[in-house]
C-alpha cells in the first residue's frame, strides 16, 4: 500500500480518528491500489485511488488535499490559484515545471475512470490507456481546436481572395498574414498549451541542425520541382516570381517566409501535434500531423515535399522540446525559395 505521512499531528483530543473517507466512494479500494492522505483542515483522513495521485480532491469540509505523487513521476503538485476539480469528478490541473509535459497512470489493467481535463498539456502516449470517455472528449476538443486554428490561419488570406480583384490579392497579403497573426495568438490563449510552452529555448545544436536541414530541404525540393517542370513543362510556376515583382522581396519574405514559419509551426507542430501524440503515441502522432500538414497546403504535386517536411519538423520539435528551431528551418527553406524563385 502507498501511504503519505499525514501533514501534521492529530489535534489533542482527536487520537480516535473517524473512519477513512474513500475516493470514489462507490468503489471498495485494495491495499496495493490505495493512497492515504490527511485533509490539513479538518485531519479527516482519505483512501484515494492511485489514479489520483500527483493531483488534488476536495474534502467535505470544502479545504483541498494533495495527493502525493508516485516515486519518480514527473508531475509537481498545483499552486493554490490552481482550479482543481471536485472530488471523484475531474481530475485537477496540475502546473508544469520547466514545461514539462504531463505522464497520467499507465494503468492497463485499469484505465483511469475520472475525467482529465481537456487543458492540460499531456505527454506523448498519455491517454492510450485511459477510458474511452476521456479519449472521445480529448477528441472533439482536438478536432474544435484544429478547426478553430485553421480559420484563424487561412480565414484571412481566403477573405483577402474574395474581397480583391485582379492583382489586389497579393497587394492584400501583408495585411492578411498580420490579421492570421492576431487571429491565431487568440486561438492559441484560449487553447491547450501545446503551442505556449513551445515557444521556448532549445539547446544550441538544434538550430545548428535547422539551419543544416534547410540547405538539404532546399537541394531535395529542387531537384523535385525539376522533376515536375521536366513531367509538365506547361505548368505554371512563377507564382513566387510574380509576388516577389508586386510586393518586393521584404513584404514577400513576409508572407511567404516568416508569416508560415512562425504561424505554420505553431498551428501544426504546437497545437495540434501536441494533442495527437496525447492520443496516438508519438509514431502516429508524427504521421497524422504531418499528413495535415501536407494536405492543408493544397499543392498535390510538392505533397511528398510537404509531407517529408512535416514529418521532420515535427520530429524536430519532439527532440528540441521546442517549436524554434523549426521555425528557424521553415524560414530559411521558405526564404531560400523566395530569393531563388524556385516553385
Amino acid at each position: 500500500m502507498s501511504e503519505s505521512a499525514p501533514d501534521r499531528p492529530l489535534e489533542p483530543g482527536r487520537e480516535h480518528a473517524p473512519a477513512p473517507r474513500s475516493w470514489p466512494a462507490d468503489r471498495p479500494l485494495l491495499d496495493a491500489e490505495a493512497i492515504a492522505v490527511v485533509c490539513r483542515d479538518c485531519q479527516a483522513p482519505w483512501r484515494v485511488h492511485r489514479s489520483l495521485a500527483g493531483f488534488r480532491l476536495q474534502c467535505h469540509c470544502g479545504a483541498w488535499i494533495e495527493v502525493p505523487p508516485p516515486a519518480g513521476a514527473l508531475l509537481p503538485a498545483p499552486p493554490p490559484s490552481a482550479a482543481p476539480a471536485k472530488a471523484g469528478r475531474e481530475l485537477g490541473r496540475p502546473t508544469l515545471a520547466r514545461g514539462e509535459l504531463i505522464e497520467l497512470p499507465d494503468n492497463t489493467d485499469d484505465a483511469s475512470f475520472a475525467p482529465v481535463a481537456t487543458d492540460l498539456p499531456l505527454a506523448p502516449g498519455a491517454l492510450r490507456h485511459q477510458s474511452p470517455s476521456n479519449q472521445a472528449r480529448w477528441s472533439g476538443r482536438t478536432v474544435l481546436e484544429f478547426v478553430a486554428i485553421l480559420v484563424a490561419l487561412l480565414g484571412p488570406q481566403l477573405a483577402a481572395l474574395l474581397l480583391s480583384r485582379g492583382d489586389e490579392f497579393e497587394l492584400l497579403l501583408p495585411a492578411a498574414t498580420v490579421a492570421s497573426f492576431v487571429l491565431v495568438a487568440l486561438v492559441v490563449a484560449f487553447a491547450a498549451p501545446y503551442g505556449r510552452i513551445g515557444l521556448r529555448g532549445a539547446a544550441p545544436r538544434y538550430f545548428g541542425e535547422a539551419v543544416l536541414a534547410a540547405a538539404v530541404a532546399l537541394g531535395a525540393a529542387s531537384l523535385w520541382v525539376l522533376v515536375l517542370r521536366e513531367a509538365f513543362p506547361d505548368a505554371d510556376a512563377d507564382a513566387i516570381e510574380a509576388l516577389t515583382r508586386q510586393l518586393g522581396v521584404p513584404l514577400t519574405l513576409f508572407v511567404v517566409a516568416f508569416g508560415p514559419a512562425v504561424l505554420e509551426e505553431v498551428t501544426f507542430r504546437g497545437v495540434l501535434q501536441g494533442r495527437l501524440l496525447a492520443l496516438l503515441g508519438t509514431r502516429v502522432g508524427l504521421v497524422v500531423t504531418a499528413a495535415a500538414f501536407a494536405l492543408c497546403h493544397g499543392q498535390p504535386a510538392l505533397l511528398p515535399v510537404h509531407f517529408g517536411l512535416g514529418l521532420y519538423f515535427g520530429w524536430l520539435c519532439l527532440r528540441a522540446h521546442s517549436l524554434l528551431p523549426g521555425m528557424l528551418t521553415h524560414f530559411l527553406y521558405n526564404g531560400a525559395i523566395v530569393v531563388a524563385g524556385i516553385g
